[in-house]
C-alpha cells in the first residue's frame, strides 16, 4: 500500500481536556468493573491455545498489561509478556528521528522474539500492542507476516503525533524543531515494511484522553484492517471489559464470532462497540 503523509492526518484535534482530565479516575473504574463482570467475560469464546504477546505503550511494562493476559490464558490462549522493560525508557532522543531510530530497534528485538515463538510452538503468534505498542505490531504485521497471525491495537497513535494530548511534552523533548518531513517519516514507518497481509485489528476511543480520535484510527490496507470504536479511557485500554470482550471475540474465526457469546447481557454491547 503507498500511503502519503496527508492521508494520515485528518484531524489532528488532541482529546477534549474533560477526557485528559477524567483519565485517572476512569481507569479506576473500568478496573472495578472487570473484576465484577468476571462471570460475563468467561461466557467469551475459548481460546486454540496459540501465543499472544502483549507490547506495552510508552514508559509502560509488562506489569501494565498483565490483567489483559490472564484474561486471555483464562480464555485458553498462551499470553506472554515482552520482556523488555519499560517501553522507551532509555531513550534519550535529541530529535523525532533518533526516537524513530529506536523504534525501529525496538520492532527488531521484537522480531527475533516472535521468531523463538513461532520456533518453539510451531504457530503464528497475535501481537496486542498498547498505544505506542500498537505502532510495534501493526509495523511487524507489514514486515514478518511468516511469524505473525495478527495484530491488535488498542489506542494506538497511528497518525501525526500533534493529534495527542502529549505532544507539547514531547515538543519540549525536541526542542519544538519537528517538522513535516520528521513528522511524515514517523507515520509512514507504520506500513513501510511491506505489503500487509495479516488481519489488523484496531480499537480506538472518541472518550480517549491522551490520543484524539482523528489519528487513532489504522489506515492501512481495508481488506485486511478492522477499525472498532469502543468506549475507554486511554489508560483504561487493558483493563476494560469491554475491550476484553471485543478481542475475545476477534481472536476466533469469523464465522463463530458473536454466537458463541452465551451471555444476551453481554452481546449487544460488543455488537454496538464492532458497528459504531
Amino acid at each position: 500500500m503507498v500511503a502519503t503523509y496527508q492521508s494520515f492526518t485528518p484531524d489532528l484535534r488532541p482529546p477534549r481536556l474533560r477526557h485528559s482530565v477524567m483519565e485517572l479516575g476512569r481507569v479506576i473504574l473500568e478496573m472495578g468493573s472487570t473484576a465484577m463482570l468476571g462471570p460475563l467475560l468467561r461466557t467469551l469464546p475459548d481460546g486454540d491455545g496459540h501465543s499472544i504477546m502483549t507490547l506495552p505503550g510508552f514508559m509502560g511494562a509488562d506489569g501494565s498489561m498483565s490483567q489483559l493476559r490472564k484474561f486471555l490464558n483464562q480464555r485458553g490462549y498462551n499470553a506472554i509478556p515482552w520482556g523488555l522493560g519499560r517501553n522507551a525508557a532509555e531513550v534519550r532522543s535529541q530529535n523525532i528521528d533518533d526516537f524513530l531510530d529506536h523504534r525501529a530497534e525496538t520492532e527488531d528485538v521484537i522480531a527475533d522474539l516472535v521468531e523463538k515463538e513461532f520456533n518453539a510452538t510451531g504457530r503464528k503468534v497475535t501481537l496486542i500492542g498498547w498505544s505506542l505498542g500498537g505502532l510495534y505490531a501493526v509495523a511487524l504485521a507489514h514486515r514478518c507476516p511468516q511469524w505473525v497471525r495478527q495484530a491488535i491495537t488498542l489506542g494506538t497513535p497511528y497518525g501525526d503525533p500533534r493529534g495527542t494530548a502529549l505532544y507539547s511534552v514531547m515538543g519540549n523533548l525536541y526542542n519544538n524543531e519537528v517538522d513535516d518531513a520528521a513528522l511524515e517519516r514517523w507515520v509512514a514507518h507504520t506500513y513501510s515494511g511491506g505489503e500487509l497481509r495479516v488481519p489488523v485489528l484496531a480499537l480506538h476511543s472518541e472518550s480517549d484522553g491522551i490520543v484524539g480520535a482523528g489519528i487513532a484510527r489504522c489506515q492501512g490496507d481495508p481488506r485486511y484492517v478492522t477499525n472498532v470504536a469502543v468506549m475507554a479511557s486511554h489508560v483504561g485500554f487493558p483493563f476494560n471489559p469491554l475491550v476484553f470482550a471485543v478481542i475475545a471475540n476477534h481472536l476466533v474465526e469469523p464465522q463463530h464470532r458473536w454466537a458463541l457469546c452465551k451471555s444476551e447481557r453481554i452481546r449487544p454491547f460488543v455488537r454496538l462497540a464492532h458497528n459504531r
